[in-house]
């Protein structure tokens, strides 16, 4: 089981078919229980995640010493308008205040949250300095979160890198048509895929879905058809086809109720030939980007 758990409901409401507020810290702490019972044990976080990082500091506080956590956060959200000194200390005040929120000594990942950052003026300082963090023993490996094929053969050209977040689900196939997954096992990166369900948009009755997704209705019904046709709920496909992946290493899915969590367990020993569902991508990022949908679809 490839599955990592993200945060980001835990600090803040968070999802276009999220109907929850956030997550209460009672609730949380009970799915980092069952989450570790199940040998889950890397969390997604980020300074820009609410208080996300304060709730999941005080669970693993409180929690028995025995439960062992794997935790990757991000760099805060760098002034574009300072000078590259002042945006490293920015990343290293960020960084061991994540530290002490978490309560970790060392930190599993540390991302560069927007990778634009590192190809601005000076930014491959901002790595350098994560890469000092590394080698004093504060983090194990760092990274990059990345949204398109660009930056990714932009930074596997330019710097050297442990680890990567992108996105990835059965209508969002592009890193893998385009073969950009390959590459990056070829330089032996660990590769984290979020957006398996598309911030829940998958997974959402047909009825409910935002009029600014029927362009793309049809693949969803496809979807939800070929599913049907497999004897396998929407969930089981689309998860089953990102731990099918051969290069991916975790995949990240978000819940904000323990019942969620048992149902991601009980789909997740779901595997497929991916190859299968090809003609289900689609290439226009207006959809597939999250940060391209604004208000337009509440």
């Amino acid at each position: 089981m490839k599955i990592a758990l993200g945060t980001v409901q835990y600090g803040m409401r968070y999802g276009v078919s999220n109907k929850f507020d956030q997550v209460r810290i009672s609730e949380v702490g009970k799915i980092l229980k069952y989450a570790n019972r199940k040998h889950i044990r890397l969390l997604d976080t980020a300074p820009s995640y609410g208080n996300s990082e304060d709730v999941i500091g005080k669970i693993i506080h409180n929690q028995s010493r025995d439960k062992y956590w794997e935790v990757v956060t991000k760099t805060p959200h760098l002034d574009s308008g300072a000078t590259i000194n002042e945006r490293i200390d920015q990343l290293l005040k960020s960084f061991e205040l994540s530290q002490e929120k978490l309560g970790q000594k060392e930190i599993y990942g540390l991302l560069i949250h927007n990778c634009d950052d590192i190809f601005s003026s000076g930014g491959y300082k901002l790595l350098q300095a994560m890469e000092q963090l590394k080698q004093n023993g504060a983090i194990k490996k760092i990274g990059v979160s990345i949204y398109d094929s660009n930056q990714i053969d932009r930074v596997l050209d330019n710097y050297p890198i442990d680890l990567v977040q992108l996105p990835v689900n059965i209508l969002d196939q592009r890193l893998l048509d385009g073969g950009q997954l390959k590459r990056l096992k070829k330089y032996n990166v660990e590769i984290h895929a979020r957006s398996i369900f598309l911030q829940g948009l998958l997974l959402m009755p047909l009825k409910t879905i935002p009029s600014w997704f029927f362009p793309i209705r049809g693949k969803l019904e496809e979807l939800r058809a070929r599913a049907k046709k497999l004897n396998m709920n929407v969930l089981q496909l689309t998860l089953g086809f990102a731990q099918s992946i051969h290069e991916i290493d975790k995949v990240i899915v978000g819940v904000s109720t323990l019942d969620q969590l048992h149902e991601i367990v009980n789909a997740a020993s779901v595997y497929i030939n991916i190859e299968e569902f090809s003609d289900l991508s689609i290439n226009d990022s207006t959809y597939l980007n999250p940060s391209n949908w604004g208000n337009r679809v509440v």
